[in-house]
């Protein structure tokens, strides 16, 4: 019997003998992936509808959850097929001691995010900034990373590990937020007169908080500038709309009222020293002495090439 049909036997017996294991194995394979979906939807609504687990731990422990049920899931299948599920969970035990000792960080990255859930230092919606720079509002927190979208809407992936061990800056927990916008005027522009009209700016300002009260004051003698601070309060949502509104409104103020603004400048002094000339003189004499002497050598060098052939000749013997 050719070796094919020796296959196709071995298979049309297989499929005869166990066609009831088969029916079982392709219906938790499709099923399983079904029954864990709305599992998982069931969960997620449960935590949406529940007052004491916020956006971001709920999203945390659905990672979770969806993870232990996949290994579920796989353990079952092999289950099915006639493997020993003892041994497989043996075989898992060992494969996941040896995958945690290989990704130390990964599993760090896990147990940073359970400290993140239960921590909270910062939520869904938060925006936040990190120690390297690194800004954006958070979209969400998942068990070995955060995401975090950019003012240029971008998505920035922050390790949880770096989210607990670094410093974070959260901008959204107060209401309220201080800003310092900076003013700079020409020296010699009256003092009284500046903060009068950056407190006039801020009063005018419907966004401005009355409470704590606007503040102007001197902050510094720059290299070319006086350097004001014009302090106010604003809700947070308002930060960057108050911030650009002010920085207009200000100058335009200062150009009404006749306030320098002030630019870079460099004041050159040009002085006629007497000692540069005397210098200069020293300098010339210094290279006359220098040329003289070299004068004087050419001189004698050129006399005694002319001595030579006098001597010869008077050297030369006489023979008859």
């Amino acid at each position: 019997m050719p070796w094919y049909e020796k296959m196709w036997t071995w298979i049309k017996d297989f499929f005869v003998n166990n066609w009831t294991t088969i029916v079982i194995f392709f219906c938790v394979l499709i099923f399983g992936i079904i029954f864990i979906k709305i599992i998982l939807a069931v969960i997620n609504r449960a935590f949406k509808r529940s007052q004491k687990i916020t956006p971001t731990a709920g999203h945390f422990f659905i990672s979770v959850i969806k993870a232990v049920l996949y290994i579920i899931y796989i353990i079952a299948l092999f289950s099915l097929l006639g493997i020993p599920t003892t041994s497989m969970i043996a075989l898992l035990s060992a494969f996941a001691l040896a995958l945690s000792l290989a990704l130390q960080d990964t599993m760090s990255n896990l147990a940073s995010g359970v400290v993140l859930v239960f921590t909270k230092p910062f939520s869904e919606g938060d925006y936040v900034e990190f120690n390297d720079g690194t800004a954006g509002t958070v979209v969400k927190i998942n068990m070995f990373n955060t995401h975090l979208r950019t003012p240029s809407n971008q998505i920035v992936v922050i390790p949880n590990k770096t989210a607990v061990t670094g410093t974070v800056t959260n901008f959204s927990v107060e209401e309220t937020r201080r800003m310092d916008v900076p003013l700079s005027v020409a020296y010699g522009t009256d003092v009284d007169k500046v903060k009068e009209i950056g407190l006039a700016v801020a009063a005018a300002h419907e966004k401005v908080l009355k409470d704590p009260a606007p503040m102007t004051r001197l902050n510094n003698h720059g290299a070319s500038s006086l350097d004001f601070i014009l302090r106010v309060w604003v809700q947070r949502t308002d930060y960057w709309d108050v911030y650009f509104d002010l920085r207009e409104q200000v100058i335009a103020a200062f150009n009404e009222n006749g306030i320098e603004i002030p630019f870079n400048q460099l004041d050159v002094h040009v002085k006629d020293d007497a000692a540069e000339k005397e210098l200069e003189k020293a300098v010339s004499e210094k290279a006359e002495k220098i040329e003289k002497p070299a004068e004087e050598t050419a001189d004698m060098t050129e006399e005694k090439q002319e001595d030579k052939p006098a001597a010869k000749k008077a050297r030369k013997p006489k023979n008859k």
